[in-house]
């Protein structure tokens, strides 16, 4: 191959390589305006309008989540009520999905309402939320600890109180 021909070649590749690295760089802007993720500012567990971090089997439980937003923040919000299994993998008890048109420094609270069927227990642990803003791709995942995670007990006979 002459070495005109390797020149040429050469100056193709650069081309090709200076058109990849500018749709790269150029690209997101021209696909549309910017979404920024919403917060999630607090997640309380509620049982007849009272705070609560543990419950009985059966109870009505309210998970509240509230999401704030920097930017407006338009698409949906799934929250899930998932099941925290010990050495398996985690698994989804309820879920919702709230439609969600919320301005740029407002807020807004979702409630998702169960009732826990098993208690906290040999591979169970307890309950948690988890939080996906379907129109960004991304999500919260509520701390790993108790609390704020729910712990369940079995349904106690005498005083029904949980804490």
């Amino acid at each position: 191959m002459s070495d005109g021909k390797r020149g040429q070649i050469l100056i193709v590749i650069v081309i090709i390589l200076v058109i990849v690295v500018a749709l790269i760089i150029f690209l997101p802007m021209l696909v549309g305006p910017h979404t920024s993720n919403p917060t999630v500012q607090e997640t309380l567990w509620k049982i007849d309008g009272r705070n609560v971090t543990s419950c009985f089997v059966g109870d009505s439980v309210g998970a509240h989540v509230v999401i704030r937003a920097s930017d407006q923040y338009i698409g949906s919000v799934e929250v899930k009520i998932r099941k925290d299994m010990s050495f398996w993998f985690d698994s989804d008890y309820a879920t919702q999905t709230f439609p969600v048109n919320l301005p740029g420094c407002q807020t807004t609270e979702f409630v998702v309402t169960f009732s826990p069927d098993e208690a906290s227990a040999g591979s169970l642990r307890g309950y948690f939320v988890e939080v996906d803003f379907l129109a960004t791709g991304s999500n919260w995942v509520m701390q790993g600890s108790y609390p704020p995670r729910l712990t369940v007990s079995e349904v106690a006979t005498g005083d029904h109180t949980p804490v």
